[in-house]
Order: structure tokens, then C-alpha cells, then sequence
């Protein structure tokens, strides 16, 4: 197994710290006791916490697009959704939320480029949201009630709403309740 530099440990240990706490829950003091290193450490690789943050929404994004672009999307809609969904409802109900969800409350503290690079995470969603809603619509008896790409905000969106309350609730209701539109929106094989 890899030894992971420094500045690889900061990062993960800021994503971590990110998806339980936000933004402003945590301290480069925090951060440099789990790391085991000095504040000083921390700002020779990130000289501001925004500089720290934009990397750590840039990791986040690589890995949930290397994630969603893996899915197939030669297979069955419903297959893709489960696909789509697993770690999603695999993280539900923890102590640790979708990074991007989380720091949208913090957005207005936040930089423009972690603004944008927050922004850009939710249209990948969103856009492979509306190509899958587009491969589906021929398979369908109906016509969807809005267009895909509308289809495709409201169902992300509720899933990201999901996701809060079931960190709220403790129980994965509320998102299951998400992936239930979404899963419904399918044709059925």
C-alpha cells in the first residue's frame, strides 16, 4: 500500500473534516494534529484554508467523475441508476455528507474559484442526470413532465436534500425517498 505524501494526507484528511463539519468547523490546527504536523506545515502547501479547500473540491470532483463515468451507459437505465445511487445511499446517514452539499452553506465565505469548482461539480451531475433521463425517454410509455435537463435539477437536487435530512434524521428515509424519483422515472424492464 502507498505511503501518502503530506500533502496527500491534508487532503484526505480535509475531506473528511469537510463532510462532517464544513467549512468553518475545522482549523489548520486541526488539521495539522491528525496529520501530525506543524500550522506551518499546512501553509507551505496551502498557503490560505480557500486554497486548501479548492484542492480538496477538486479531488472530490476527480473521484466522483472517474465514479460516474465508469457506469455503462449501454446498460439498462434502471441498472445505471443503481449504479449512480450505490454509494451514494452507501454514505447516507453517517457523520460525513456529500462534500459539495455540505460547503454549499459556507458558499458565500467561500472564493470564486471554489464557488465555480462547486458549481461545476453539480452540472457534472446534473449533465449525466440528463443524458441518462434522454437515453431513457424512447424506452418509456410517457413522455417525462418537464424536459431532461429540468428533470435532471429537481432529481439531483432532492437527492442532495436527502442526504442532509438523513444525516438529520439518522435514517435513510428521506433519501431513499430521492432515489425513489429517481428510480420511478425509469422505464420498467
Amino acid at each position: 500500500m502507498k505511503t501518502l505524501s503530506v500533502r496527500e494526507q491534508l487532503i484526505e484528511h480535509t475531506l473528511v473534516l469537510i463532510r462532517r463539519r464544513g467549512f468553518n468547523g475545522f482549523s489548520y490546527r486541526d488539521l495539522a494534529e491528525l496529520v501530525g504536523v506543524k500550522t506551518s506545515s499546512i501553509h507551505y502547501y496551502f498557503p490560505s484554508k480557500d486554497d486548501l479547500v479548492l484542492e480538496a473540491v477538486r479531488e472530490y470532483s476527480a473521484r466522483t467523475h472517474e465514479r460516474i463515468r465508469a457506469i455503462d451507459t449501454s446498460l439498462p437505465p434502471a441498472e445505471q441508476v443503481r449504479q449512480y445511487l450505490e454509494p451514494i445511499r452507501t454514505g447516507s446517514g453517517t457523520d460525513q455528507v456529500c462534500l459539495v452539499g455540505m460547503l454549499s452553506a459556507d458558499v458565500l465565505s467561500l472564493s470564486e474559484p471554489v464557488r465555480a469548482t462547486m458549481r461545476d461539480y453539480v452540472r457534472m451531475h446534473e449533465q449525466w442526470l440528463t443524458g441518462l433521463f434522454e437515453r431513457a425517454q424512447p424506452l418509456r410509455d410517457t413522455p417525462y413532465p418537464v424536459p431532461p435537463a429540468q428533470l435532471a435539477q429537481v432529481v439531483y437536487g432532492a437527492l442532495q436534500s436527502g442526504l442532509m435530512a438523513a444525516r438529520l434524521s439518522g435514517t435513510h428515509e428521506r433519501l431513499d425517498a430521492a432515489a425513489a424519483v429517481l428510480a420511478g422515472v425509469m422505464p420498467q424492464s
